[in-house]
């Protein structure tokens, strides 16, 4: 259901209750209407006839790329550049949004391809790739200029494709540092033009970076599986409460990309803090005393700086004590994890798979206490989804047969009813006081009892 839709539906039942006035309802869905930040079908299509044009002009220029001299093939795309962008500008003014964005667009597109074609007839080699850093940054400075959200999402998508060209090269040694700048230039543009596409687009990349970085991280340290996925997520981990804090600041901006980026940091942990299970169950050596020392500090600060945004949290009644204890708790378990090796014994391996298993149906369940509390979807979902999955492990791991399936499963029910029926208790009595706090008189409490 669209939001238009959820409007119109709430508005109903809000005048029904008497919230809302009859008169203001089409007042209303008309200002919602004004403040949409969609893509229309006509907007859509505008755009992609744009691309479309602009792959035309490339495949007209490449086929007959051998007929054209040197400088009349640089001049051939200079004047379909500026063609585009003089176009933009003039439907901009004559008040065609749609239209100019689109050439807008597609003269961005076009440039790059000019700088490609360009070094191409010229002979202009490079061992990096800086022609994508600079066809990012042609594209960021036209969408800031002209307010263009599509021209934003491409300048994302291509500083987001110049790190992992960077990555990919081999001439390049070590994380590419360089890309967080340029995606905190990007988050902010897309605040300033309210493209939550951009912002989706750039959580994802930082999370690539920040994979990336974790995996030079533990080849250059001879890193086993276990420790790095272990580090993977206490940091992402970190970046979650970080966004999470974030959002709950009065920072301008600050809300919607920190529940983007918390949001996305949030799945990444809890799919990174699953499937540590599967490393667990291996054969592992004795973790040596290099493993030690770099995974030690790297667990250490990630914990350190958990413990402090969590503290924020609470001090700002974001987080309960008893949530905050949870996400510790399970965050301090996967911490220890690598630093205990190979145990001799079977039982042993078997004893702490549960005991990892236990941290994180804990984990699981603060996040769908908070997101009760809070009224906010996504760490419920997290929750409930990381329980259902975590239980099918489980089930999978341990239980063979029938009966022990219907054991399970009754097992797991009860459990599952036991914790919705307490969800239960504690909205009931909320509600009953809020209640009473409402209708409770103004009179002075005189001390009878009747």
């Amino acid at each position: 259901m669209g939001y238009r839709q959820r409007l119109r539906r709430d508005l109903d039942r809000w005048i029904e209750a008497g919230l809302v006035d009859t008169d203001h309802r089409e007042a209303i869905l008309a200002s919602a209407s004004g403040g949409s930040n969609r893509m229309s079908a006509l907007g859509a299509l505008t755009i992609l006839g744009a691309i479309l044009l602009g792959l035309s002009a490339l495949t007209f220029v490449g086929a007959n790329w051998d007929a054209i001299p040197r400088l009349a093939r640089f001049a051939l795309l200079l004047a379909l550049v500026w063609s585009s962008l003089l176009a933009s500008g003039q439907a901009f003014k004559a008040d065609a949004a749609t239209l100019g964005h689109a050439l807008a667009l597609l003269g961005v597109v076009l440039f790059g391809a000019s700088i490609m074609l360009t070094a191409q007839t010229f002979n202009m080699t490079d061992f990096r790739n800086t022609a994508v850093l600079i066809w990012a940054i042609a594209a960021g400075l036209t969408a800031w200029q002209i307010r263009s959200r599509p021209v934003l999402i491409l300048t994302t998508g291509l500083a987001a494709l110049w790190a992992g060209l960077e990555a990919a090269n081999p001439y390049v040694g070590g994380s590419i540092w360089a890309y967080l700048p340029v995606a905190m230039i990007c988050a902010v543009l897309a605040v300033r033009m309210g493209s939550t596409v951009s912002l989706h687009l750039t959580a994802v990349a930082i999370a690539l970076w920040t994979a990336h970085a974790l995996y030079l991280w533990g080849e250059a340290r001879a890193v086993d599986g276990l420790a790095l996925q272990a580090a993977a997520a206490l940091v992402f981990g970190t970046l979650a409460l970080a966004g999470a804090t974030l959002r709950d600041r009065t920072i301008p901006g600050g809300g919607i990309v920190g529940a983007i980026v918390g949001g996305w940091m949030t799945v990444i942990t809890l799919l990174t803090a699953f499937l540590i299970q599967i490393p667990l169950g291996e054969s592992r050596a004795l973790p040596g005393e290099a493993l030690t020392s770099a995974y030690a500090g790297l667990a250490l600060a990630a914990l350190l700086a958990i413990t402090a945004l969590g503290g924020l949290r609470l001090a700002t009644r974001r987080l309960t004590a008893w949530e905050l204890g949870a996400l510790l708790a399970a965050g301090l378990g996967l911490a220890v994890l690598p630093l205990l090796g190979e145990t001799p014994p079977v039982e042993a391996p078997l004893i702490l798979r549960m005991i990892v298993g236990g941290l994180l149906y804990d984990a699981f369940t603060a996040l769908i206490l908070i997101g009760t509390r809070q009224d906010t979807s996504l760490p419920r979902i997290c929750g409930v989804v990381g329980f259902i999955l975590q239980t099918l492990y489980v089930y999978a791991e341990t239980f063979e047969g029938l009966i022990d399936t219907a054991l399970f499963f009754l097992i797991g029910g009860l459990i599952l009813f036991a914790a919705s029926f307490a969800l239960w208790q504690v909205r009931k009595r909320r509600a009953t006081t809020a209640r009473g706090s409402e209708t409770e008189p103004d009179t002075p409490d005189t001390g009878e009892r009747s």
